[in-house]
Order: structure tokens, then sequence, then C-alpha cells
């Protein structure tokens, strides 16, 4: 999908009430488990479907409050290459039991497709192309007022920017979750 030109206008929003854009929940499948995600016809600007291997899930993580993030930056190297970088950081609070050191090992060593959902309803994918991976992965404990808990920073380099998700697209990841 090449987009070399710009064919619209992006215009100050002018909607009366509050936006807050920050990530609230992440889905998260094993990238493997994805056989294809979709575009929508003819624009190629939107997730229009997910197709999964069959019994394959998506996974639900609830950062802490204020601690997930995401970046899609576009990178030039000096040999002319040119792509996007996209990163999602975020933490996981609790008790550390053996649930968490299991998501801990394999958070840092797979491969993953992730929907962020924002506050104000968005739903964002990234790693279509290019499965997310671990540049980061901490567990840290301690007194009262540390940042206790799981930190996860998932990257990937990839030839597209992130991706809105339609509707369908949105009911197909929320009716595919794993149980608790």
């Amino acid at each position: 999908m090449a987009v070399c030109a710009l064919d619209k206008n992006l215009l100050r929003s002018t909607s009366c009430g509050y936006s807050l854009p920050q990530i609230v929940t992440l889905y998260v499948a094993n990238f493997a488990d994805v056989k294809n995600v979709a575009l929508s016809e003819p624009s190629k600007d939107e997730i229009s479907g997910i197709t999964m291997v069959e019994t394959a899930k998506f996974h639900v993580i609830e950062p802490a409050k204020n601690s997930a993030s995401f970046t899609d930056e576009y990178v030039t190297n000096d040999n002319g290459a040119r792509y996007r970088t996209q990163t999602i950081t975020f933490s996981v609070t609790g008790t550390y039991d053996k649930d968490k050191h299991n998501a801990l090992d394999a958070l840092s060593l797979g491969k993953y497709f992730v929907v962020a959902k924002t506050a104000e309803g968005s739903y964002i994918a990234f790693g279509r192309l290019t499965g997310l991976e671990a540049s980061a992965a901490s567990n840290a404990g301690g007194s009262a007022d540390a940042n206790n808990g799981m930190t996860i920073t998932l990257t990937a380099d990839v030839t597209e920017s992130a991706l809105p998700l339609t509707e369908e697209a949105i009911t197909f990841v929320l009716e595919n979750l794993a149980s608790a």
C-alpha cells in the first residue's frame, strides 16, 4: 500500500467534550496464531477482518493506570531505508505469582499482534505484517512508592503505520477472547 500523496484535509477537532487517548486495554494474540489481517477495500486504511488459527484467542491485558503508551515513528536511514518503528510500553501491577512469572517470560520471548483500545473508544492495531517483540522487560518491587510490577516494551520495525479497526474487526477481537 503506497500512499505518497495527501488526499484529505487534517483539521482541528471541533467536538465539544473530553478527549483522552490513553490506552486502557490491550488485546494480544500470538503472531503465529494470526493467519490473515484484511484491509478495507478499496482504501486499505482500516483493518476490516482478522482470521486466526482454530482455537486461537486474544489475551486481555489491563495496564496499570497511566502506564501504557504507544508510538509509531517514521525512520529514515543514511542508506535511504524508510520504515516505521511501532512501540507499545505498559505496566501490570499485582501479586507476583506463577501466573505473572509465566506472563513475563512469554511477553519477553514471544512475538505478538496487538490491538490497543483507547479511553476515547478507538481500537488501533500494531504488528500486522511483522509481530511485536520485547525490547525491554522488567519486574520490580519494593517500597510502596516505587514503580512496582511488570513493565514490558514491545517493538517492531514495519512498513505501514498503525491501523484503526472497523466495527466488524473490533467485534471479532471482542468475541475471541481467552477465558480467564
